[in-house]
């Protein structure tokens, strides 16, 4: 007997979502930063995506969800020009979800009249935004620690060419 498609959706999030999107992006730093970071970065990581912080950009700017079959596999936002917390659950990376959200959030941002959207890329997310056509605009490092940097690709993308 063959499985039951799988139907991704993607809509708006609204505040009921926060819990599920929250473990979202902790499953998702733990498992994807792991053996990339050091452990002060990884912390880092969870204390910039708090609860909190992902209210603030959801109530300034445009987030969404993808759904599948009743889970949430994925979550983006924008505010302003910038990208920001555009995770996909571990187990689902590399099946076009990813590509989903940087598609409504531009899509978004163009009707917003918004030519070109910047992001902060962590090191195993680069390629995947090379492959969308985002150009690294400058490479970073941040000392989080004594001896632990968070290092960084800052990344645009022109919208209309």
């Amino acid at each position: 007997m063959k499985a039951p498609a799988d139907e991704l959706t993607i809509r708006r999030f609204c505040e009921r979502d926060l819990d599920q999107v929250f473990e979202l992006v902790r499953e998702t730093i733990e498992t994807s930063y792991a053996g990339v970071y050091q452990p002060a970065i990884i912390a880092f990581f969870h204390d910039y995506h708090q609860r909190e912080n992902i209210v603030s950009d959801a109530e300034g700017g445009h987030t969404v969800v993808v759904n599948s079959n009743g889970a949430f596999v994925g979550t983006g936002t924008r505010v302003e020009t910038d990208v920001r917390r555009v995770f996909v659950r571990p187990d689902r990376q590399g099946q076009g979800i990813g590509r989903l959200i940087m598609a409504e959030l531009e899509s978004a941002a163009l009707k917003a009249n918004i030519d070109r959207l910047g992001l902060s890329a962590s090191l195993p997310a680069k390629d995947f935004y090379l492959r969308l056509g985002y150009e690294v605009v400058s490479e970073e490092d941040y000392e989080v620690a004594p001896g632990q940097h968070l290092e960084y690709y800052e990344m645009a993308k022109e919208l209309r060419r």
